[in-house]
């Protein structure tokens, strides 16, 4: 029925960028805005939010999802909102899409059944950020049953809201009347009256009254009439409602019940009739309570109605209940509705069903944001389920490796301890044997890990290449030739994993995360940002867990070698735990890094808290002797930087690598003031990689025994760091160093050593003050400009110094020169002379 004062009240409402409209249930929120959109000349999108929306990353990817009806080329923005990580992320991206989109002039985003998620914080927060950052183009029309938490006084008080409540929505008597001659025209213009006054204005009492009315008719006259005033709403769907409809009607409302939403294809699969949604249809137009949610073709049935249908159905039959529940599951499944298929078979009571569906979508969920649903399932999952046979331990453990580690850990070493006892197929225990790979790597043992890897691939076989776990062998074992420093593109074992990968695009496109961070650890930083900017232009990346996060380590580290400092923290913080969880590799090294760039800057009591924190880290989550390995490596350098070098001697016995063991206790001894005994240890460190080539050498030139002999050293090791494009790590090495390094400067380009003398001087770069006048204060780019225009660079040089383009870096100029009151690069170059001196005084 419509009601054009309705209409007209929401025309004025949605003068708002947001409109609320708060109502019980059954007030008719959800068709007045029907009617109204049916009517507006605006595009419009409808999301209804259900329970599995409670889960964060569901409830933005719907939204998302929603918004693709309104806006062109929008596939790619929505793939990006479904990442892992807080509602905030998805948000953030989201909006950031809207604002760039070819988008209408207008339209109205309706998000119906709020009040199902506004009791879950971070979605009230996440919400409350896109309803103030909506671009004026979008109007956002939220249905609840109450007042949504959000900001509303504030948005209130500034004109951005506004509000529709039941007082509105109450139907007046003259529009109850009208609605009661539509449903039941025969009623008597007293009982008409009685029935309005009862109803109070509420649209679902006027329904079942009018209902009620058309069901007494229906009995015969010799039965004794029910007083309709003091029953229940069960009296009312089963007395009143349903008891003078047909029975195929009411039998496909009941064999549907058991979803919240159902259209045609859903409502054949519980039914098993081919007329299920005609029936439906059917339904609707008798005002069963039965709601059509605009033109997708999916309707709903009023929530105390179905409660009832729910309870009939399982008065009948419980069995018949969870029957339809497995139905529903299998739909969903095959239609790709994750979440809502894992809901069907929990309740069913089939938790192995839950758990094979999980099993087999555990990455994506994960990668899309959903770790609450992953979560929620595994917690109705019987913990005795993995212990009834080896495939269901394998899916067990699996689908806790990325939201709960701990308990991957304990169920796969529960798996390695029952493997011989059961004899289980040679398929399974390869299976078991990759996931014991992969908790070797996860706690920091990536040489056990090669070689569990390489016995996995070898019991699958053929499967190797088709099994889901089987598949992850390459990956792990490129993971194994990156963290143990060892990579170089020529090398037999990787052009054999390349081809291998060759055929599964995803994979492939996983190995180049790896292949970013070994070329890093390797000594190839710009090779890694290389590899890392390539892989960055596939939209996919952003969802993908354990890809981006070591995109994003080898990146940090890319960035720091290279010297700015900036971005590096930036990105190495956001690396640490518990961001990159359950990446321990890439957590464990954003610790150790920010610990040595805090050593850099010579800050050590920063140094030493960040280390105390990797070595809590280290022992508690990723102790195996990769882990501990690297731990002692940092340990060492920092206890011979605070001059503790009987502990710097501790750590650097600790460390089990054969090239950074000697290393360490070559440290030790240069500051012992051994210079021979340093150079009998790094005769015996054998390099694997062009970093270790640099440090070995860097070394072999301070411990050298004449002057000629440390200045060749020096040479050699200039022309190994200018080739792959080291620079932090020979700044690192100190004062000595870097003194050979001047003498042989003619030797070293100009851009490098520029680049290594501002590395090895942190404060003297970063400490020039903003020199501008208030109210035209330099941006840190600006400054980080004015820092260098002292130097002898060339524009092109600045520009690749800085990763900009030459436009960009005048456009810079520009804007400095403006700023300063200056007219040259020369006056500039003075002024930040002049502050730098100062700097130095203070």
């Amino acid at each position: 029925m419509r009601r054009p004062r309705l209409v007209e009240l929401l025309d004025q409402a949605t003068c708002a960028p947001i409109t609320v409209v708060v109502a019980p249930a059954g007030s008719g929120k959800t068709s007045l805005l029907a009617d109204w959109l049916s009517s507006a000349a605006v595009p419009s999108a409808w999301l209804s939010v259900d329970e599995t929306d409670r889960d964060g990353g569901q409830l933005w990817a719907g939204v998302t999802a929603a918004l693709g009806v309104l806006v062109d080329g929008w596939e790619p923005v929505a793939r990006g909102a479904r990442r892992p990580g807080s509602p905030d992320a998805a948000v953030a991206v989201l909006l950031a899409g809207l604002e760039q989109s070819d988008h209408p002039d207008s339209a109205v985003l309706v998000i119906d059944d709020v009040h199902v998620v506004d009791d879950d914080d971070g979605i009230v927060r996440s919400m409350a950020h896109f309803l103030t950052s909506i671009p004026a183009w979008l109007h956002v029309v939220l249905l609840s049953r109450r007042t949504p938490k959000l900001p509303v006084d504030r948005l209130r008080v500034r004109g951005q809201l506004s509000e529709v409540q039941f007082a509105e929505l109450r139907f007046s008597p003259q529009e109850a009347t009208s609605m009661l001659a539509r449903l039941d025209a025969s009623l008597a213009q007293d009982q008409v009256g009685e029935v309005v006054a009862r109803a109070g204005g509420w649209a679902a009492g006027l329904q079942l009254s009018a209902l009620a009315s058309r069901s007494d008719r229906a009995q015969p006259a010799a039965m004794p009439r029910v007083d309709t005033r003091g029953l229940l709403f069960s009296d009312y769907v089963w007395r009143e409602v349903l008891g003078a409809e047909r029975p195929d009607v009411v039998d496909v409302l009941l064999d549907t019940c058991v979803a919240k939403r159902t259209d045609a294809s859903l409502a054949a699969a519980l039914t098993g009739r081919g007329d299920a949604g005609q029936l439906l249809l059917e339904a609707e137009a008798r005002g069963l309570f039965v709601t059509r949610l605009g033109p997708s073709g999916w309707f709903e049935v009023h929530s105390v109605v179905r409660d009832e249908l729910l309870a009939e159905a399982a008065r009948r039959s419980p069995q018949r209940v969870a029957d339809q529940h497995a139905r529903a599951a299998r739909w969903f499944e095959e239609a790709d509705e994750v979440a809502t298929a894992l809901e069907h078979w929990i309740l069913a009571g089939r938790p192995r069903d839950a758990l094979r569906l999980l099993a087999g979508r555990v990455e994506e969920l994960y990668d899309s944001g959903r770790e609450a649903t992953i979560a929620h399932t595994l917690a109705l999952i019987p913990l005795n389920l993995a212990s009834t046979d080896l495939q269901a331990l394998i899916e067990f453990a699996w689908c806790h490796l990325l939201v709960d580690k701990g308990r991957f850990l304990e169920t796969v070493r529960a798996g390695g301890a029952r493997e011989h006892r059961d004899g289980e197929a040679r398929t399974q225990v390869g299976r078991l044997t990759m996931l014991r790979s992969i908790a070797a790597t996860v706690t920091g043992d990536w040489s056990r890990s090669r070689e569990l890897t390489t016995e996995s691939m070898a019991l699958l076989g053929e499967d190797v290449r088709s099994d889901e776990l089987g598949r992850f062998g390459w990956n792990m074992l490129a993971r194994e030739v990156a963290l143990d420093e060892r990579w170089d593109d020529d090398s037999g074992q990787l052009e054999q994993i390349r081809l291998e990968l060759g055929a599964d695009p995803e994979r492939r496109l996983r190995y180049e995360g790896i292949h970013a961070l070994g070329e890093v650890l390797a000594g190839r930083p710009v090779d890694a940002l290389r590899i890392a900017a390539g892989v960055r232009d596939v939209v996919a990346v952003g969802s993908m867990t354990i890809l981006s996060a070591e995109l994003g380590i080898a990146e940090a580290i890319a960035h720091r070698e290279l010297g700015d400092r900036a971005r590096a923290v930036t990105e190495l913080t956001s690396c640490s735990p518990p961001w990159r969880d359950p990446v321990t590799h890439a957590q464990c090294l954003a610790m150790l890094q920010l610990t040595e760039l805090r050593i850099d800057d010579g800050d050590l009591a920063a140094a030493d808290e960040c280390f105390e924190r990797a070595h809590e880290f280290v022992r508690s989550e990723f102790a195996g002797p990769g882990g501990l390995t690297w731990l002692a490596r940092t340990g060492t350098v920092l206890c011979l930087t605070a001059g503790r070098i009987d502990d710097a001697q501790n750590w650097a016995a600790q460390v089990e690598d054969p090239f950074w063991s000697g290393v360490g206790l070559a440290r030790v001894r240069l500051a012992e003031g051994d210079g021979a005994g340093a150079e009998a240890l790094l005769e015996k460190a054998l390099p694997r990689c062009p970093r270790h080539e640099v440090v070995r050498e860097l070394l072999r030139a301070r411990a050298a025994g004449s002057r000629s002999l440390a200045l060749e050293r020096a040479a050699n090791a200039i022309a190994l760091s200018t080739d792959v494009g080291l620079v932090q790590t020979v700044a690192a090495e100190g004062a000595d160093v870097l003194e050979l390094l001047e003498v042989q400067a003619v030797m070293a380009p100009a851009t490098w050593l520029d680049r290594v003398r501002r590395a090895a001087s942190p404060h003297a770069a970063t400490s020039v003050a903003d020199p501008s006048p208030p109210g035209e204060h330099l941006t840190e780019r600006e400054l980080g400009v004015l820092r260098i225009l002292p130097s002898r660079l060339t524009l092109p040089e600045i520009a690749d110094d800085l990763y900009i383009s030459v436009n960009t870096l005048k456009f810079h100029l520009r804007v400095i020169y403006r700023k300063l009151g200056v007219g040259s690069r020369f006056e500039a170059a003075d002024i930040a002379r002049h502050l730098h001196s100062e700097s130095r005084v203070r």
